[in-house]
């Protein structure tokens, strides 16, 4: 009796472990379309206007200012691309030229993946675009990192076009 007892109970802790730790599936990126004048689309995917800002449109994500280009990056990376590179460089000179302004470099997801890799994700994606700019003569006590992993998309859809606008890292002003 308390053999099968303890079996029973052995059975059922395994049983609600594997149920509680149930992921959020992660989709694989579907083949990227190939840049023309149909599409939309840069190479990698990216939509030809590549700042939000720049078209006057709003984020509703805090005053990113027109001054700043957007880092995008690949899926399930933090690597900067070249054009992410172009965009540092240019907002490097914003930020030489204006040296009292303090900025946060926000770090963005697109929807796959778990909250919690999304999260360490956006930070890394952060931490690249700031230290990428502290190389490049700004100095690291006025950028400040944070994540907001999968939380608060650019673009809501759910398909390629809107996770390559997701996978960003956006620049907000803190003090002028």
């Amino acid at each position: 009796m308390t053999t099968s007892r303890t079996t029973l109970v052995t059975f059922l802790s395994v049983f609600l472990l594997l149920v509680s730790c149930s992921k959020k599936e992660v989709k694989q990126d579907e083949p990227l379309m190939s840049p023309d004048s149909s599409s939309g689309l840069a190479p990698g995917g990216v939509p030809v206007e590549t700042d939000p800002m720049a078209a006057g449109g709003d984020t509703g994500l805090g005053d990113t200012g027109s001054e700043f280009k957007v880092a995008y990056f690949d899926y399930d990376s933090y690597s900067l691309r070249a054009d992410a590179r172009e965009a540092l460089k240019a907002n490097a000179a914003w930020l030489k030229r204006n040296k009292g302004v303090k900025v946060q470099v926000e770090g963005h997801c697109d929807e796959r993946g778990t909250t919690e890799y999304n999260l360490a994700l956006g930070e890394r994606r952060a931490n690249a675009a700031r230290d990428f700019l502290t190389r490049l003569g700004v100095p690291k006590a006025r950028l400040s990192v944070i994540s907001y992993g999968e939380e608060r998309p650019a673009d809501p859809g759910h398909n390629d076009s809107a996770w390559s606008m997701n996978r960003r890292a956006v620049f907000v002003v803190l003090t002028r």
